[in-house]
């Protein structure tokens, strides 16, 4: 140990470090997963980003141009009970949408419509996601939102942190008074995705749309499993069917027959160098008639869902794969290094493969208090030409708030 800094005066320099070797380790063997859109976590994960983006599109609108400090990344939905049967189904209890996190309510001494703001981004995603759902009748908020001072901020304090969630001055809004990371956080991203990964993800939003538009009792928690030794992939998947549109347990079956083969379909033209083995729906059971029946055709009845326990940025789960376990989706904008950094991450790794045709691996590591443009360590794993690895790396920080401005206007989704 040569000695120790502390306070603003610890804040190093960034470090890019280029590692020359061929990132993938285990190209034999692939485990991934996907939640599809309809599956609570993955309902929460959308949660999450459009109040942040509906708040942060209001306080740009109201308070001089700036985002002010808010972060909705501890949204839950816990299930409500619902009796189903074969051509119909209801809500009995209602789904209860928990709100966990901070935000800011005032600014300059004004009272922001704070509730409405939340309220109508719940009930619009509602209705436009599960238009068979009364939202009024079924779908409770709890606001457990906070707007306190965190750890660091003492009664002599100024600035911005002094009033981090009712700011005085427009001088002393948090993000703006300086742009720095809020916390010390590592981000990974990879690129490309490996042909399984990206048929995985293709064949989910393959159901989830088009497919949904022909079978109008297919639902939306849709989730698979794929693992792959060699040129051996075995799939399983979970399809819900939505009980309205089944009028009987034989078209159940049948129903199960016809998203069987087009699946299958699917996969094998996505992966025609693989055999595929394909298990859909495990759990059924013919005797006692166990099947997955929903009234929405997402697992809105008795389960939980919580942000950050669904896909990652690249929209994927892969135990295989680098994988960071930041909650990304619910978080500010605007200086949130897990939100911002995730996406910096896949972008630089994007780019480089994009310019090089090169694997990469790029490792993201900021230091809370560090300038936001200039990360504490940044690492990628390549053999691609060092000089393009060092210009993508620059070119992504150096407009670090192309991320926000994207997110805010909706050409960035992370969910």
């Amino acid at each position: 140990m040569t000695g120790f800094l502390h306070g603003e005066t610890a804040v190093r320099a960034g470090r890019l470090d280029v590692v020359p070797v061929e990132p993938w380790l285990d190209c034999d063997t692939e485990l991934i997963e996907r939640k599809g859109i309809g599956h609570p976590d993955s309902i929460c994960d959308a949660l999450a980003s459009l109040l942040s983006q509906a708040y942060a599109r209001y306080t740009i609108e109201h308070c001089d141009g700036m985002i002010l400090h808010h972060q909705f990344d501890k949204v839950m939905i816990i299930g409500g009970r619902t009796e189903v049967w074969f051509g119909g189904g209801k809500f009995v209890e209602p789904i209860r949408v928990v709100l966990g996190g901070r935000v800011s309510r005032t600014y300059l001494g004004r009272q922001l419509p704070v509730e409405d703001i939340l309220r109508g981004t719940i009930r619009s995603f509602f209705t436009a996601r599960f238009p068979m759902i009364d939202f009024d009748k079924s779908v409770t908020i709890s606001d457990f939102l906070t707007s306190h001072a965190g750890p660091g901020t003492l009664t002599t304090s100024s600035g911005a942190i002094a009033n981090m969630f009712d700011p005085v001055q427009r001088s002393a809004v948090r993000g703006y008074e300086e742009l720095v990371a809020n916390d010390t956080s590592f981000c990974v991203a990879y690129a490309p995705l490996s042909p399984l990964e990206q048929a995985v993800v293709d064949l989910e939003r393959h159901l989830t749309g088009e497919t949904r538009r022909r079978h109008p009792w297919l639902g939306t928690d849709i989730k698979i499993m794929a693992y792959r030794q060699g040129r051996s992939v075995d799939v399983t998947a979970c399809i819900p069917q939505i009980a309205s549109a089944v009028p009987s347990y034989k078209d159940y079956k049948a129903n199960l027959d016809v998203i069987c083969g087009e699946i299958h379909d699917f996969l094998s033209e996505s992966l025609p160098s693989c055999t595929v083995r394909l298990s859909v729906n495990t759990k059924d059971r013919d005797s006692t008639q166990n099947v997955y029946l929903t009234v929405s055709g997402a697992s809105l009845s008795g389960d939980i869902g919580v942000v950050g326990r669904g896909n990652r940025t690249n929209g994927l789960i892969t135990s295989r794969r680098p994988m960071s376990l930041e909650g990304t989706n619910g978080k500010n904008p605007r200086y949130y290094a897990g939100f911002v950094y995730a996406v910096a991450t896949k972008r630089i790794a994007t780019q480089i493969h994009e310019a090089t045709g090169a694997a990469n691996i790029v490792e993201i590591v900021s230091q809370n208090g560090g300038k936001l443009s200039d990360p504490w360590h940044t690492r990628v794993i390549t053999k691609a030409d060092e000089a393009t690895v060092h210009s993508t790396v620059e070119r992504v920080l150096a407009n670090i708030e192309d991320v926000t401005d994207d997110f805010v206007a909706g050409t960035l989704v992370n969910y």
